[in-house]
């Protein structure tokens, strides 16, 4: 889905939202949309993961160390958060416009929920007949149910415009998807003197910022079919450990799921981050998701040379 489209599902569901604001009803029917909406692009995400089994399959090495290079992006995000941020001004905050209950139990549940959702989709394409399950269209499904998303998410905002906190959130924050970038190719350079590999191929491999779809397909053009299915994963699993990881990293600071999503802050992480961070950081997480994106094709581009 582009910015474009995006932004103004956001805008027409806020609409909506706002006028019907005085409605409980209407506000209940969005928060079970919502929901649902989630569990469905979660299940979709499990079934398009299954569908690309046999990618992850075909060499348990090179598996091993593309999604450890995601992992490793994750825990150096949640370090630098814990060493260096001082927004724990925002974490009752944030915990408690979302709706959270304070303590550990609740974050555990949602990452259970997250991965028994991810689970139900894995296993439904397990079951079906190869040739059928090659052939639905999940990714139109997993587009239509984005779209859908961005309206409820607009609705919720629209609804709630009054008691967002936009005037509280420093100016700083447009620094913010620069920053991103920045220890994301930080963490592509830690990672390739890890593997004694070239660093210019760790800062292609996390230059994708976890647009799966676009980097690699950048990559693949120029003839490095391997390298495009590494950046592949590795993007994968970082969107897989953003959405899972959210409900923790949204208590340490609401910033942080916004962080490890990178690109994917824009569309996919944006329930998670409204869910987990509360209402006033889904603007911010579009804005960081939105720079991030159109940083991609430039930094692959310039990487592959």
């Amino acid at each position: 889905m582009n910015v474009l489209a995006l932004l103004l599902l956001l805008a027409g569901g806020a609409l909506a939202g706002w006028l019907l604001r005085r409605y409980p009803k209407a506000l209940a029917f969005n928060r079970i949309a919502t929901r649902t909406a989630i569990a469905a692009l979660l299940a979709v995400m499990g079934f398009r993961l299954a569908r690309s089994r046999d990618l992850f399959a075909r060499d348990p090495g090179v598996l091993a160390w593309a999604v450890g290079s995601a992992l490793l992006l994750v825990i150096v995000f949640f370090l630098a958060q814990l060493a260096f941020g001082r927004l724990t001004r925002h974490r009752a905050a944030a915990v408690a416009e979302a709706g959270a209950t304070p303590g550990c139990l609740h974050e555990v549940t949602a990452v259970a929920l997250n991965v028994g959702w991810i689970a139900l989709g894995w296993g439904a394409c397990a079951l079906l007949p190869g040739r059928i399950s090659a052939t639905l269209p999940v990714e139109t499904l997993a587009d239509l149910v984005l779209r859908f998303l961005a309206v409820v998410i607009g609705f919720d905002l629209g609804a709630e415009l009054e008691r967002l906190h936009l005037r509280e959130l420093p100016p700083a924050l447009l620094l913010m998807p620069f920053v991103n970038i920045l220890g994301s190719l930080a963490c592509g350079a830690a990672f390739a003197l890890m593997r004694g590999m070239p660093v210019r191929e760790g800062l292609l491999l996390y230059a994708g910022l976890g647009w799966y779809s676009l980097s690699s397909v950048l990559i693949a053009q120029k003839g490095l079919l391997v390298f495009a299915a590494l950046a592949f994963i590795h993007n994968v699993f970082r969107e897989l450990f953003a959405i899972l990881t959210a409900p923790l990293a949204a208590r340490i600071s609401p910033y942080l799921p916004i962080h490890i999503g990178g690109a994917t802050s824009m569309d996919v992480m944006l329930p998670f981050v409204q869910r987990h961070a509360g209402r006033t950081y889904t603007l911010v997480s579009f804005y960081s998701g939105m720079v991030c994106s159109l940083a991609v094709i430039p930094l692959v581009k310039l990487l592959l040379g």
